[in-house]
């Protein structure tokens, strides 16, 4: 008998059930007919349920859809689009056309804690620009509609107008559930940067301080953005800057990497460590400015003998290290003891130059300065023109080199670090990273995600050929790839993938307002027996079905993919390093491939076919071996 089929992944995660198993697992006496009950959840949580009624709090008209809509899962689909990727085989890099809410609900269990550098350049709300009119009741319905694919009454992407009452709050529903989807994909040493400017610089830092917590806010940095003594009018002040919220996934395991090398010209001493460990400066053991803890209030035994407390003259303090962490400085050097001008002993820590306080090789640097004023507005317009040779085929891109600047605060030289942007505009971030591996020999990938907004008829991008914001990026990659002006070509490419529907009837049946219910369910039972025909895939491109399950089992958008000739089936193979599973969407599985595929090892691994491709002997046979999913 066959054992532990299933059916296929027809959505992207239920990220509302994971959350509901992961508390199940952590406190299961709180759940009773598989429902929680809230009084026995407060009884368990005890202390930790705050019992006042009026609560600090952040929120918004239409705050509760936003928060529904990122537990929604999504049952569109990736599409590859070899034809129009560069160096498909050898690139890691990643361009998805398509609407990002939807797109980063397929990336979630392929990418999640695996991006280390989220940079994105939204929307800044200005009343001239546009926002996301998410419907999510049918958001792949909306998108088609968006880009042009569906006929539509006019749904499509809105203009955000003050005279819109309720003009912020469209604008943070629109952010919130991206920012809470975007959370989960990075890495716990992972950070992301927003560009903003003041119409909604406020509102963001409140909303990545719901979104991402406000004990992981790291800067609010100043951009300035215009050259000379330029600026935007404003009644009172000229404004010539923007800025970029800077947020850690955990501000405690984020480093960020120094600007510039700190000299040793401060550290003037120096003991018979000073090859290995540099010079030292002295730096008082007792703070006052730490919160006091009994534990860190302990004596040091003076050279005569006498006990020396953290506090003094009147003033409660404690010591920096513990007793034990003292000891082994002690024993390690890290420790001096004496007396100053009033005769009294003071305990000193030494600060090596070359070492931490764990003796630990590091190379000290100065904090990079939260203001950079190096890039502005009009170099990133003249790059547009170098890399396009025609003027004003994008408004407002960012410098490419701010980006490089932000990525390189917190990306190691020569690192692998996966960064995404997800309103990737012109692609500037994937000139960014492209530009920044050429420089230090790094291996970064871009994961960036643009819907295909239209261009406005009148522009010069729509002049020089280019329909849809895509097209732009697209095409600024490949010029950037092969070489520009006095830039030399960069050995990489990307492959482009396209948000589409799913191949899945059960993803697509929309029920016709104008049928009854019960045509309505005959009309679904026929898409559904004719899956079971197995026609399902005869008019459709297999290769998008085998990505269809690359993307909602989770395996990397660059997981390898082959197919091969096995009798009359053929077999995709698709491998994601140690993750691997077998994809066979003939209509028959025949019993040739079945005995392959049952006599060889391949314990954990998936086999993915039409359910009734195979009759109950070959699943039960093929479940023992191999982990068994139908369609």
């Amino acid at each position: 008998m066959a054992k532990n089929i299933q059916k296929i992944n027809l959505t992207s995660s239920n990220l509302s059930e994971e959350k509901l198993q992961e508390l199940r697992q952590i406190l299961p006496e709180v759940f009773a007919e598989n429902k929680i009950d809230w009084d026995k959840l407060k009884t368990v949580l005890g202390s930790e349920i705050d019992p006042r009624i009026e609560k600090f709090g952040f929120t918004w008209a239409g705050k509760s859809n936003a928060i529904k809509s990122v537990i929604i899962p999504s049952g569109a689909t990736l599409r590859l689009n070899e034809k129009k990727s560069v160096d498909f085989n050898k690139s890691e890099n990643i361009f998805v056309e398509g609407d990002n809410l939807e797109v980063l609900k397929l990336l979630q269990k392929a990418y999640f804690e695996k991006i280390k550098v989220i940079y994105i350049d939204p929307p800044y709300n200005t009343g001239a620009d546009f926002i996301y009119p998410d419907n999510f009741a049918s958001p792949m319905n909306s998108y088609l509609e968006q880009t042009g694919q569906k006929d539509s009454d006019g749904n499509k992407l809105q203009t955000n107008k003050e005279t819109n009452g309720r003009f912020h709050s469209d604008w943070l529903s629109m952010m919130y559930p991206r920012l809470k989807l975007a959370w989960n994909l990075l890495k716990d040493d992972g950070v992301i940067f927003v560009s903003i400017d003041d119409n909604e610089v406020h509102h963001l830092r409140m909303l990545l301080n719901e979104t991402f917590g406000e004990e992981n806010f790291i800067a609010q940095i100043i951009w300035e953005n215009k050259e000379g003594g330029g600026g935007s009018d404003s009644k009172n002040f000229k404004i010539k800057h923007e800025y970029v919220l800077c947020f850690a996934k955990d501000a405690e395991k984020l480093q960020v990497l120094g600007a510039e090398v700190e000299d040793d010209s401060g550290y003037t001493n120096q003991d018979e460590f000073v090859k290995e460990r540099g010079k030292y400066k002295l730096i008082k053991l007792n703070s006052f400015s730490i919160q006091y803890s009994g534990s860190l209030d302990y004596p040091i035994k003076a050279p005569d003998g006498s006990d020396i407390y953290p506090s003094e003259d009147g003033k409660r303090g404690c010591w920096r290290w513990s007793k034990k962490k003292y000891d082994w400085g002690l024993q390690s050097s890290f420790i001096v003891l004496k007396k100053n001008g009033d005769d009294k002993w003071t305990v000193y820590t030494k600060q090596y130059f070359k070492v931490d306080n764990e003796c630990s090789q590091i190379t000290r640097s100065l904090p990079p300065l939260a203001v950079v004023q190096e890039y502005s507005s009009t170099m990133a317009t003249k790059q547009m023109e170098a890399i396009f040779g025609k003027k004003k085929i994008f408004d407002y891109s960012k410098p490419y080199p701010l980006i490089k600047k932000l990525i390189g605060f917190v990306s190691q030289k020569g690192s692998n670090d996966i960064v995404l942007d997800f309103f990737a505009g012109s692609a500037t971030t994937g000139h960014a990273v492209l530009s920044l591996n050429q420089d230090d020999g790094g291996h970064r990938k871009f994961i960036l995600v643009q819907l295909p907004e239209l261009i406005d008829v009148k522009s010069e991008a729509y002049k020089a050929g280019y329909k849809t914001i895509t097209e732009v990026g697209i095409d600024r990659l490949k010029r950037v790839i092969k070489g520009y002006a006095d830039n030399p070509a960069i050995k990489d490419g990307f492959k482009l993938f396209e948000l589409g529907i799913s191949n899945y009837p059960e993803n697509n049946f929309e029920f016709d307002p104008d049928k009854s219910q019960d045509e309505n369910k005959k009309a679904f039972q026929q898409y559904l027996d004719k899956a079971k025909q197995g026609s399902l895939f005869e008019d459709i491109n297999v290769i998008d079905v085998v990505y269809e399950n690359i993307v909602k089992e989770g395996l990397s958008l660059n997981s390898k993919v082959d197919s091969k000739k096995l009798g009359k089936n053929t077999i995709f193979t698709v491998v994601d390093g140690e993750r691997s599973l077998f994809v066979c969407l003939d209509k028959k599985v025949e019993s040739e491939t079945v005995k392959e595929f049952a006599g060889r090892d391949y314990k954990g691994r998936m086999f993915i076919c039409i359910d009734n491709a195979l009759d109950d002997s070959a699943k039960a046979n093929l479940s023992l071996n191999l982990d068994l999913k139908t369609i």
